[in-house]
């Protein structure tokens, strides 16, 4: 809907001022002013002016740390102008800020904020798999990692997967399409079949996306869910649909609880898409069903976007299986020709390892930017149900997600690193700016080492606290604690 933002403030700040070169007096410093915000459920539009020739920049967050920047414009005297703001989420609050660096060198912004619109009730929903990477298909592992791509000494049945263990003949691709909702990319933050009286506590805690509804029919979760979220349906009705729905579920875990991809409902819709959870026994790093990893491809052919669970301390009984999240990650996107892919998170008990530690909130959190890393395009959260400090952990985590949903759903970038140390890493570009997910694996101190071609010493921040990071030349070392996690963020050249 076209209008001017009602809630747009401005903070009109000056960023540098210099002195004289008497040191007697202050040079006055030109600020850039904010005309107008215009919001829409997916992108805003701000208009914006300055009174002499410079580079603009508009940066765009959740809150002052901000995390994306727009293309920058270029000023050649005074100028209104206008800037659109992509990649945003309906019903949520931004903050941006207006940066100007004038030809004196001197920098200053001006801030402002604005809440999108809610979530539209029309959806069309679409997830076109992106194009295999010929690149990557002609390499003997990935062409972001050092070799040697397998820790030395491991020869366990979790060794993380190489390109060789792929199937012959797989069109191999390092980046997964995002899922798209009205021709925006989203990143879905999703919980299976919850009960509607738990939707005010999920929404709070970022969950963008209800697969299915429990206790209750999809006339509640229409209703309940219109403007704040979106939705599926079960697959096997087709026929019911509703405000926010972008599609349906197929059964949870179908290589199990089905077994053969065409017992699967095949629903088919305009703006429409399908989800499919399957478990972790597609990948060479765990053992086949009972009827073969041949039934895989039938699954990845009968769903839109696709995803999985490995549960390494509620599946598997083991936090040193954890590697697995991100190396069958990788995996799952190899697989499926480009398809959006997902991954659920263990985020309480399950009652399946008794003897077992139940997840805490740093398993929570390396989980899931493990899974990013490995190039997940969603995240899920199982059981729907937490734990006050689990529930703190997902929402402070779905929060930095959404922030810089716009870069994490952009293609793989290039980041050279060793799979030798327990650090994982995964790297993405957006408007000139470089993003690296970092988690370490193990439970000790570890160091996280990386290049990126280009880099040239000029630092990083790490996104959530703050932290400067120096590197040299190209080089990046830094500690991370056990089951530590760090995005780095590189803003673009000139800024």
């Amino acid at each position: 809907m076209l209008r001017r933002s009602a809630v747009l403030t401005l903070l009109a700040l000056s960023a540098t001022a210099a002195l004289a070169s008497s040191g007697a007096n202050a040079t006055r410093v030109t600020v850039p002013d904010i005309v107008s915000v215009e919001t829409y459920p997916f992108s805003a539009i701000v208009k914006w002016s300055v009174p002499d020739a410079g580079r603009i920049v508009l940066e765009v967050g959740l809150d002052d740390r901000f995390g994306i920047w727009s293309p920058t414009a270029v000023a050649r005297g005074a100028t209104t102008s206008r800037t659109t703001l992509a990649g945003l989420e309906p019903a949520t609050t931004y903050r941006f800020r207006v940066v100007a660096r004038w030809r004196n060198g001197m920098t200053a912004e001006a801030r402002g904020s604005f809440r999108t619109d809610p979530w539209p009730g029309a959806t069309a929903a679409s997830a076109i798999p992106v194009a295999a990477d010929a690149t990557a298909a002609s390499s003997s592992g990935s062409p972001f990692v050092l070799p040697p791509a397998l820790p030395p000494g491991v020869t366990s049945p979790a060794t993380p997967p190489v390109s060789g263990t792929v199937p012959s003949g797989t069109p191999l691709v390092e980046s997964s399409a995002p899922l798209r909702v009205n021709g925006n990319a989203i990143f879905p933050r999703m919980v299976w079949r919850q009960c509607p009286t738990y939707y005010p506590t999920s929404i709070g805690a970022g969950i963008n996306l209800f697969l299915g509804v429990s206790c209750t029919g999809t006339d509640e979760q229409f209703d309940r869910l219109a403007g704040r979220a979106m939705s599926t349906v079960d697959a096997a009705t087709p026929a019911v649909s509703g405000p926010g729905q972008v599609g349906w579920h197929l059964a949870d875990e179908a290589d199990m609880s089905v077994g053969d991809a065409t017992r699967l409902p095949h629903p088919t819709g305009a703006g429409r898409v399908t989800f499919l959870t399957l478990t972790d026994h597609f990948s060479q790093s765990a053992a086949p069903p009972t009827n073969g990893r041949d039934i895989y491809r039938g699954f990845f052919d009968s769903a839109d976007v696709i995803g999985f669970d490995t549960y390494p301390v509620e599946g598997r009984c083991s936090l040193a299986q954890i590697d697995n999240v991100y190396w069958m990650q990788r995996e799952l996107v190899a697989l499926t020709g480009g398809k959006p892919t997902f991954q659920w998170i263990e985020a309480g008990p399950m009652e399946h390892c008794t003897a077992n530690a139940d997840p805490t909130p740093a398993v929570v959190r390396a989980e899931t930017w493990l899974a990013i890393a490995g190039g997940a395009r969603g995240i899920g959260y199982f059981p729907d149900w937490w734990a006050e400090d689990i529930r703190s952990e997902v929402r402070i985590t779905n929060r930095e997600i959404l922030a810089l949903a716009p870069a994490l759903l952009s293609p793989v970038a290039k980041a050279n690193w060793s799979a030798e140390g327990p650090v994982r890493i995964g790297a993405r570009r957006f408007n000139g700016a470089t993003y690296v997910v970092a988690v370490n694996t193990s439970q000790s101190e570890a160091t996280a080492s990386f290049s990126i071609p280009g880099l040239g010493g000029r630092s990083l921040r790490v996104f959530r606290d703050g932290r400067v990071v120096k590197p040299l030349g190209d080089l990046v070392a830094d500690k991370l604690p056990g089951l530590g996690v760090a995005v780095y963020v590189l803003p673009p050249g000139g800024w």
